[in-house]
């Protein structure tokens, strides 16, 4: 069986979009900004993660750790940059450099 025809590869070696998402939005369902952020990604029709804080308290050490010992909210990961508390123009930013706008 060739990887073509397992759906994992487009025609001519070029990948299908990724199996993990690109973007991690951390946050909590009563914050406004975490909230705007999502519907913003919604908007501009790019997948991301959605990790609720209160929801999955280890994500909070997780956050922490790749924060440098924060855990504000929302904070972004796109495709491994880290965003803390963004504007829509910081994440717009990160978001084309990573290629995803």
């Amino acid at each position: 069986m060739s990887l073509a025809s397992t759906g994992r590869y487009a025609p001519y070696g070029v990948r299908d979009a990724p199996a993990v998402a690109p973007v991690t939005v951390y946050g909590t369902r009563w914050c406004a900004a975490s909230q705007l952020v999502r519907r913003y990604l919604d908007r501009l029709g790019i997948p991301y993660r959605y990790v609720d804080l209160e929801e999955e308290p280890a994500a909070a050490a997780q956050l922490r750790w790749l924060t440098g010992g924060y855990a504000s909210h929302p904070t972004v990961s796109v495709a491994g940059e880290i965003l803390i508390e963004p504007s829509l123009g910081e994440l717009d930013w990160a978001l084309s450099r990573a290629g995803l706008v």
